[in-house]
């Protein structure tokens, strides 16, 4: 599986994941689908990092985008325009890169300094409510960290979605199944190039397509 593919799993088991959300409810089948979404896009953040030329421009796309996904994503999930309770997951992307970018930089002159700036940004996380919160940050430094070891990468984040599931609800175990794409990822082969930002805009489009029918629907 190649960079574009599982960029595209993780894109359609997050638009499974929402339909259920916004339209159907009643479903679960669809949230179990979407619960392999978060950790493959987790893991393309860590890998990102490791082939990108420049992480400044990196972090001002996923910084730009949290910013235009925001109120797509509180009509779809909250109803409303504005909803400071919850942060849309760009936010908490944006954060976990930080982390990294800083580990990369920092950790071989000033290792205590890199892992406090890293955990402050799973703190922040927490603190803005962003989309999966600590937990997001966390599995983005725990992949990054073992980028060389995928499958150690892939066992200790599981320990930690486990524990994650016990603080938020099972549902979350389901997330356990994304380590079968993720182990047969395939780092040497990218795919297509072209499509690199229709993945940033599928996030707020089809979340505002989501809300746009729901109303139609009601």
């Amino acid at each position: 599986m190649n960079r574009f593919q599982l960029k595209l799993f993780a894109i359609l088991t997050m638009l499974t994941d929402h339909v259920g959300a916004v339209l159907f409810p009643q479903y679960l089948l669809f949230r179990v689908i979407g619960r392999l979404a978060f950790p493959v896009f987790v893991f393309l953040i860590a890998q990102g990092l490791v082939y990108t030329s420049n992480v400044r421009a990196y972090l001002g796309r996923l910084f730009v985008f949290a910013l235009i996904s925001e109120v797509p994503f509180d009509l779809a999930f909250h109803g409303t325009l504005f909803y400071p309770e919850s942060q849309n997951v760009f936010f908490t992307l944006f954060l976990g890169l930080a982390a990294i970018a800083v580990l990369r930089d920092c950790a071989g002159r000033h290792p205590a300094a890199a892992f406090l700036f890293a955990s402050a940004m799973a703190v922040l996380a927490e603190l803005l409510r962003t989309d999966y919160g600590w937990f997001g940050v966390a599995g983005i430094v725990i992949f990054y960290c073992f980028r060389n070891d995928r499958l150690t990468g892939i066992v200790l984040f599981s320990l930690v979605l486990i524990v994650f599931s016990l603080l938020t609800g099972t549902l979350e175990l389901f997330a356990l199944l994304s380590g079968i794409p993720l182990y047969f990822y395939d780092a040497a082969k990218k795919g297509r190039r072209s499509w690199k930002y229709f993945f940033y805009v599928f996030y707020p489009a089809h979340l505002l397509l989501l809300y746009l029918i729901r109303m139609v629907a009601i």
